[in-house]
């Protein structure tokens, strides 16, 4: 929220089951949708995940916009406090190394100028 505020992104009524909102209006487009702050979540090995606008706002409608990750209480595992879904997993690479108990990201495709549906890899 300090993020967005710098921005002068200014945050309207949330929106169940989101928990903040901002008005499209004070927030300009990119290549990698959404100008906002980054996210980053730092996964074990220090392995960076980084999410784009594109994976970290959604639009509700024209001159809504809300955060994408919901808030998925702290109850019954602190650790998983927040959920991440799909629209999160969008414009990612993901791989699944089952043998060695690994997961590996690739960097937001939407920086390569390509997405999931334009299979252009």
């Amino acid at each position: 929220m300090k993020a967005a505020a710098l921005r002068e992104m200014k945050t309207v009524a949330s929106v169940a089951p989101f928990g903040a909102c901002f008005s499209s209006q004070t927030i300009a487009k990119g290549q990698t949708g959404p100008v906002v702050p980054l996210i980053d979540l730092t996964l074990p090995d220090n392995q960076r995940w980084r999410f784009y606008g594109g994976n970290s706002m959604v639009p509700l409608n024209k001159e809504v916009m809300c955060l994408a990750f919901v808030d998925a209480g702290y109850k019954p595992n602190p650790k998983t406090s927040i959920a991440i879904g799909g629209y999160q997993l969008e414009n990612f690479l993901i791989e699944f190394d089952i043998d060695s108990s690994k997961l590996g990201i690739s960097t937001s495709l939407l920086l390569m100028n390509t997405t999931c549906s334009q299979s252009r890899l």
